[in-house]
């Protein structure tokens, strides 16, 4: 058996355990925190209603079409993330 799938695997998580490595101080104390207080101030504002997502696991949701976050999060049989409700779409 080729060992092309194992070299190309360990070649990519060396890569990603270096970006994270160099990345890390970065993200914990300068993207992080901007992310979340953008996300704060966009949910001020008001989220608007970008991508809808169908997991197929029963689970749909809106993207925020300024932010990225997800929100309105739905169960299809009825049980949503902060209410009861079910999946629509245009809700």
């Amino acid at each position: 058996m080729s060992e092309i799938w194992e070299r190309r695997h360990r070649l990519d998580k060396e890569r990603r355990e270096k970006m994270q490595e160099l990345m890390g101080e970065y993200d914990r104390t300068i993207y992080y925190p901007a992310r979340k207080q953008l996300i704060e101030d966009c949910e001020k504002e008001g989220h608007t209603q970008g991508k809808f997502h169908d997991n197929g696991l029963g689970w749909c949701w809106w993207w925020c079409g300024k932010c990225g976050v997800s929100f309105d999060k739905q169960s299809t049989n009825g049980i949503k993330g902060d209410q009861l409700g079910g999946c629509g779409g245009n809700e």
